[in-house]
């Protein structure tokens, strides 16, 4: 049984936390194993075209760029394609929540890969939408005349019907390759959001709500998402 560490805490405690401890070493060890398997994955399949898309950031917004032209002088592009569609009054919250993260995070990203987001929205209310939030770092892209999210699996049967997707590419003798994407709905990049994972350290846990709390609602989603 473990020395009690913090003040007043019972032997009961300090017994369970150990054992506690124990499961969340494994935890971690887990995600590195996982994240090492990863790593050894094969090419994915050559980039299909190189898309164009228009810049939605202030100072740039509705330039052309090639998809080619991301990377920078980077040789990995981490490319998150978020859930606002051209018809969409609002964005998907939980998308919101996870751009908020993003924005916050790229600088530290961006010293070693290519960090961007992408939405099918025009990219004047991606734009419109990036002010309300105070986004200012992370590079914004709109998709919304290339087939881009289509073939990359990132919407349904319409442009509309935008999923929430991370995708990663990687160069490779002056070509551009796929080489993994989150491939399911659920927890697709849970492990990097802020929210759920913080909440997971509370006595409550996670709040039995599919979004995170926001201050608006996506009436779009909220009609057209419903099982």
């Amino acid at each position: 049984m473990g020395e009690p560490r913090y003040p007043n805490e019972s032997s009961v405690y300090r017994a369970a936390r150990d054992s506690l401890l124990k499961d969340e070493q494994e935890l971690v060890e887990k995600a590195k194993s996982v994240a090492a398997k990863r790593r050894t994955l094969p090419l994915g399949g050559e980039l299909k075209e190189d898309y164009v898309f228009q810049w939605a950031n202030d100072g740039k917004l509705g330039r052309r760029v090639k998809f080619s032209e991301l990377f920078g002088g980077k040789t990995t592009l981490l490319l998150y394609s978020w859930m606002f569609g051209p018809s969409w009054d609002k964005p998907c919250p939980s998308c919101t929540s996870l751009m908020d993260g993003f924005d916050r995070t790229w600088y530290s990203v961006a010293q070693d890969a290519a960090f961007a987001a992408i939405a099918k929205a025009p990219a004047e209310k991606i734009n419109a939408w990036a002010r309300q939030r105070g986004w200012s770092q992370i590079p914004l892209l709109s998709g919304y005349e290339s087939p881009f999210q289509a073939d990359y699996k990132c919407q349904g049967d319409s442009d509309d019907m935008q999923l929430p997707v991370m995708l990663v590419f990687t160069k490779r003798d002056g070509k551009i390759f796929h080489f993994w994407s989150t491939e399911s709905m659920m927890n697709h990049v849970d492990t990097v959001w802020p929210y759920w994972n913080l909440m997971d350290f509370t006595p409550e846990g996670r709040p039995e709500r599919d979004t995170p709390p926001q201050n608006f609602r996506s009436e779009f989603l909220e009609k057209n998402y419903k099982e």
